[in-house]
């Protein structure tokens, strides 16, 4: 299989699971365009079933958190997804072609998020959180690659992909929740997280250090806001809660 076609059977295999997941919480209208380029590291296998080992709630029974879990946690969570894509990034921008440390770090941090997001949702509703938060670190990783070899093609491509994911995260976002995050809300968050860390790595690898860390300082910032906004209408939406 080539790499052009294996990379097109990747984007099909991510919007079936993504299709999946979205007629299991509501319909709504999701997809993607694809772009092909061949990855210079990968941070995701969508040849393994995106659901494998996430959490699954008994059915009948109501996930019962407490208010101030549900917005640690997700708080937690992605402030370290800010700071962990940033490393990786980094390690690539400056030509680690095997950062299996960072790489490692990741996945684990996107599992973690995927279980909180199944407990709530189901595992049709996780296997689809995952396989586009998956996705979207590849695009970021792509994103650092190019920066490291001037590729303002593969640069640009990259961040068509990264806007082709705020359009369909929101859709999931504002589908799962049921509409208590607006599109609208959710495409502008991602928007800045999307700006925050394509801007970290132009400026890490043009060799800008105090720009770099202004605009990480940033992207986790704006990580905390994400976080309250979705625990936020999590915890309007449909759990039964306990606790402050």
């Amino acid at each position: 299989m080539s790499e052009c076609t294996g990379r097109r059977t990747i984007r099909r295999a991510a919007s079936s699971v993504l299709l999946i997941g979205c007629l299991a919480i509501a319909a709504a209208g999701c997809g993607s365009s694809s772009h092909e380029s061949s990855p210079p590291v990968t941070v995701f296998d969508l040849t393994a079933d995106p659901g494998q080992g996430l959490p699954v709630a008994k059915p009948g029974h109501p996930v019962v958190l407490a208010r101030a879990t549900v917005r640690s946690t997700l708080d937690s969570l992605l402030a370290a997804h800010a700071t962990l894509v940033a490393t990786l990034m980094h390690q690539v921008g400056q030509g680690d072609a095997n950062p299996d440390a960072a790489v490692k770090a990741l996945a684990a941090n996107t599992k973690a998020l995927s279980g909180a997001i199944t407990l709530v949702y189901g595992v049709d509703g996780g296997r689809a959180f995952q396989q586009l938060w998956s996705q979207h670190t590849q695009f970021f990783i792509d994103y650092a690659h190019a920066a490291r070899v001037h590729d303002g093609k593969a640069k640009q491509e990259a961040k068509d992909e990264l806007a082709d994911y705020q359009s369909d995260f929101g859709n999931f976002v504002t589908t799962a929740t049921g509409g208590r995050v607006p599109l609208l809300a959710v495409t502008g968050l991602l928007h800045g997280h999307v700006q925050d860390l394509t801007q970290y790595i132009d400026a890490d690898v043009s060799g800008r250090p105090e720009d770099a860390q202004r605009l990480l300082d940033q992207a986790v910032a704006h990580m905390h806001v994400i976080a309250t906004a979705v625990a936020d209408s999590i915890v309007r939406q449909h759990l039964k809660t306990v606790g402050p």
